[in-house]
C-alpha cells in the first residue's frame, strides 16, 4: 500500500518544526520530555509453530521521545514529539534494533467534566534498522480511540489500529524470486480498562485482536504441504535456525499489568504480563511476555 514508510516518518518529524514557531491561536504550549527503560522476557521470540522449535530470550528497552503540547481550544489538544527506541537480547543479538520516527496525536473531549468521552487520533512513522537485515525497513501505524470514566476510579477504552510496514527483497528459497518477507500489514482491534485503586496504584486489563500479515520461523521440513499452500512470502532466516514464512493470520493478545506512581506522577513503575495466540496457516503458535518498565514524564 505505501511504498516506504520513510517518507511518513519523515513528515511526521517535520512537524516539529512547523509547530515550534509561536502560535497565537494555541492557549498554552508545553514541552513533553518522556523516557521508559523495561526488561522484557519472551517464551517464543521466533514465532515458532512448533514447541521443539521455539526458541525464548530477555530484552532490554529503551524508549525516549521529546516535543511540545498544544492546548487548540477549550475541548482539543495536540500532541507532536520526535522518538528514539532501541532494544538489545540476551541471547539472538541478530534481533537487536534501534527506530527513529515521530508522532503526531490529537484529542478531543466531548464536552465538560472529568466523566466525557475523549476521541484520540494519532500517526505515527519512523524507521527501523535491526542487525538482522531482512528485519530492517520502514513503518507507520494509525489509530482512533475513544476513552471515558465510568466513575472515578475506572476508565474504559476500546481502540482501532492499522499498521504498515516495508522491508528489504531476499531470495525465496521455493521460487528463486526476490520478495520481501516483512512487508507486513495489519488492522486491530482493542478493548480495555485502567482501574484507580488510589493515588499510587493502577491495574490495567485488556484485549486485542489482531488481522493481517503475521510471520513464523520454523524449519524448513516442518511444515505440511497443506500449511506451504498458504504461505504468503518465504525467506532464509538471518536471526534463528531455518526459514521465516509470512501468511494472514489472526492474534489474540491478552494484556494485564500494574503500575505504581512516583514523585507525584513523574515516575512510574510498571509490571505488565501478555498471553499471545495467533492462528496461521491452519496451525497456531503461543508466547507469553512479562515485562518490568519504569517510566519517566517531565
Amino acid at each position: 500500500m505505501f511504498k516506504t514508510a520513510h517518507a511518513v516518518g519523515i513528515t511526521v518529524c517535520s512537524l516539529l518544526a512547523l509547530f515550534d514557531c509561536p502560535t497565537a491561536q494555541a492557549e498554552w504550549v508545553e514541552w513533553l520530555i518522556d523516557s521508559r527503560v523495561s526488561g522484557q522476557f519472551d517464551s517464543n521470540i521466533n514465532h515458532s509453530l512448533f514447541a521443539a522449535q521455539q526458541r525464548q530470550d530477555g530484552i532490554g528497552k529503551i524508549a525516549l521521545s521529546a516535543g511540545r503540547a498544544y492546548q487548540l481550544d477549550d475541548y482539543s489538544r495536540a500532541y507532536i514529539t520526535a522518538e528514539w527506541q532501541g532494544e538489545s537480547h540476551a541471547d539472538y543479538w541478530r534481533l537487536n534494533q534501534h527506530s527513529v520516527g515521530g508522532k503526531a496525536v490529537l484529542a478531543h473531549k466531548f464536552g465538560l467534566g472529568w466523566q466525557a468521552p475523549v476521541l484520540q487520533m494519532d500517526l505515527a512513522g519512523g524507521e527501523i534498522y535491526s542487525e538482522s537485515q531482512l528485519r530492517s525497513g520502514g513503518q507507520i501505524t494509525a489509530g482512533l480511540q475513544l476513552s471515558s470514566w465510568c466513575n472515578d476510579f475506572l476508565q474504559g477504552f476500546i481502540g482501532y489500529h492499522f499498521d504498515d510496514r516495508n522491508g528489504p527483497n531476499a531470495n525465496n528459497p521455493l521460487s528463486n524470486q526476490p520478495n520481501s518477507v516483512f512487508a507486513l500489514q495489519g488492522h486491530t482491534v482493542e478493548i480495555g480498562n485502567f482501574i484507580v485503586v488510589n493515588d499510587y496504584w493502577q491495574v490495567n486489563v485488556s484485549y486485542s485482536h489482531r488481522f493481517g500479515d503475521v510471520v513464523s520461523n520454523n524449519l524448513p521440513s516442518s511444515l505440511p504441504a497443506s500449511a506451504l499452500s498458504k504461505v504468503s512470502e518465504v525467506a532464509r532466516d538471518d536471526a534463528f535456525p531455518g526459514w521465516v514464512y509470512r501468511a494472514q493470520g489472526n492474534t489474540h493478545r491478552v494484556n494485564a499489568g500494574v503500575s505504581y506512581a512516583l514523585f507525584g506522577g513523574h515516575v512510574a513503575t510498571a509490571l505488565n504480563y501478555s498471553y499471545i495466540d495467533t492462528q496461521a496457516l491452519g496451525l497456531g503458535y503461543q508466547s507469553h511476555q512479562i515485562q518490568l518498565s519504569v517510566n519517566t514524564s517531565y
